[in-house]
């Protein structure tokens, strides 16, 4: 009996180990034969290709060129068709290629060969960029954002994107075989993509005029006033964004985007002064004696005009931008008036525009700081005070549109086509900053400003403007020991129907009046050649 119950167990051993063997001879054949189907077809990656960056009007602000790459097999065929049309080093270089086997890429458009491929890649970035500072940049693989729109809304871009590759039937040394090869991936460059605010023409002209006025740092920005559609936002020095490593070394710091940086704005602010006093029921007639300094609390602070501006009301005041006015008016108002202003103006608030892509806050002086000498230099826009010119942009969109403060917006939505908007991005709603009557008054002043004060060299060919001058100072001096001043002009246009606000900023640039408004005047009439002012239907 215990014989037989060992029998029995042993050839219950058996065949379990049968089982067993059977089993793994079978998941070894699937492994190998899963090898051997990957072992008979190769990819050949021609390469990748991301969404469109557009403007507002659907014009592409990236790979606007596009490259043709040829994924070949070298078949018989293929070879045949490339050699009977190929010479000199040309051909000695196929032919290497063609005997080597394998397939391969070949950097151009070879429509009609056999066994071959054209694929037409999008330049992400040529020369002559757009925008190069809003749009950003890719990282050396060429596969995500790293700065500006390109990172904000790196995952949609890729999304639209795609791969663009050929896959070939090879033998077990890899050579390729005739017949069976196909195109992954659509072979045309892709359509859908990000649509922006920016107007390509606008930007253009931004771009030039700064470039132009040999202002070798600042920025420019072009805002639409009543919905805050940013239209132009303009950064120097530019840089190559083919090559960003060649400006991670430079002193001058090509990469800020200088529209989103704090500064100091200078007289700009005297614009926020006049809104409170108006507001608390200072009229525009008001008048202050100016000797050319002002005493406060033991401390001497002088105005531009050392000689003194003799009695001056609202309007003069801002026409000769005249410091020792606007502290006498400021401290009339009060320091808690002066700063609610600038706050519902949108100072000291950072600027949201993408996913990780904002302006900064800038530095709103505190109440409690607001005594004394600080005050009166926080009256014409020293001392603690810094804002962004896209921050100065949404201070004269609200006095230009009737005192209301607009949000800024840069990304307008998405598209499938390349088209239409599948998606778009709600625009926030306003708040109101100061009285419709408020508004009208400062708009007068600033256009006398243009007409008659220091601002004379913004008014444009036609339309008039309204704007207000600033020569910021830093505190800082260069390597000649002079103070680093910076320019500025903060302005609408055109004068009498409003539509954009226009802020110049030249760091270094000294003279308001001299070097930025020069650069508001070529925006504003590049503005009108562009058709804007004469046909309201092409409004952006």
């Amino acid at each position: 009996m215990a014989r037989r119950s060992a029998a029995v167990y042993a050839a219950c051993i058996l065949l379990f180990m049968s089982m067993i063997m059977q089993l793994f001879v079978a998941s070894q054949g699937r492994q190998y034969a899963q090898a051997a189907a990957r072992q008979s077809t190769c990819t050949l990656e021609a390469g990748t290709a991301r969404g469109v960056i557009y403007d507002c009007h659907f014009q592409p602000l990236v790979g606007r060129q596009d490259s043709a790459v040829t994924a070949v097999v070298p078949t018989p065929q293929s070879a045949a068709w490339l050699l009977g049309r190929a010479a000199g080093s040309r051909r000695t270089a196929l032919l290497a290629q063609l005997q080597g086997g394998r397939p391969f890429l070949y950097a151009g458009d070879l429509t009609g060969c056999p066994d071959a491929s054209v694929f037409h890649l999008p330049v992400r970035y040529g020369p002559g960029s757009l925008a190069p500072h809003v749009v950003g940049y890719l990282d050396s693989g060429g596969r995500h954002g790293v700065a500006g729109i390109e990172a904000a809304c790196d995952g949609l871009l890729r999304g639209f994107g795609g791969r663009r590759a050929l896959r070939c039937q090879v033998d077990a040394a890899g050579h390729a075989l005739a017949g069976g090869a196909e195109a992954v991936g659509s072979s045309a460059p892709p359509v859908g993509g990000v649509v922006l605010t920016l107007d390509s023409g606008i930007q253009r002209a931004a771009q030039q005029a700064l470039d132009e006025s040999g202002c070798p740092a600042g920025a420019v920005v072009v805002l639409d006033i009543w919905t805050g559609a940013i239209r132009a936002m303009a950064s120097a020095p530019a840089y190559d964004q083919n090559d960003v490593a060649a400006a991670l070394g430079r002193s001058d710091a090509p990469l800020l985007n200088r529209a989103l940086c704090a500064y100091s704005v200078g007289s700009t602010f005297k614009l926020a002064v006049a809104a409170a006093a108006l507001e608390q029921g200072i009229p525009a007639q008001t008048s202050f004696s100016c000797p050319g300094y002002a005493l406060v609390d033991g401390q001497v602070f002088h105005c531009h005009n050392l000689a003194g501006h003799g009695s001056l009301d609202m309007q003069q005041a801002l026409e000769h931008s005249c410091n020792v006015y606007f502290i006498q008016l400021a401290r009339r108002v009060g320091a808690a008036p002066v700063r609610a202003m600038a706050q519902r103006l949108g100072f000291g608030r950072a600027t949201q525009l993408a996913q990780g892509l904002r302006g900064a806050a800038g530095s709103l002086t505190p109440l409690q700081d607001l005594t004394g000498g600080e005050f009166a230099n926080f009256s014409f826009g020293q001392g603690q005070l810094t804002a962004t010119p896209l921050q100065l942009a949404v201070m004269t969109a609200a006095i230009a549109n009737g005192g209301q403060t607009v949000v800024p917006r840069l990304v307008q939505g998405t598209t499938a086509d390349g088209r239409t908007l599948s998606q778009t991005v709600p625009e926030y709603a306003v708040t109101r900053a100061m009285s419709v009557k408020t508004a009208a008054a400062l708009q007068q002043m600033m256009i006398g400003v243009v007409t008659g004060g220091s601002g004379s060299a913004a008014a444009p060919a036609a339309g008039g403007a309204g704007g207000k001058t600033a020569s910021a100072q830093t505190g800082v001096t260069d390597s000649g020991g002079r103070e680093v001043v910076h320019a500025w002009f903060s302005g609408f246009y055109p004068a009498q129907t409003p539509h954009w606000a226009i802020v110049v900023l030249c760091e270094g640039g000294g003279s308001g009046g001299s070097t930025a408004a020069p650069v508001f005047r070529r925006v504003a009439d590049a503005i009108a050649a562009l058709g804007y002012v004469a046909d309201d239907s092409k409004m952006p």
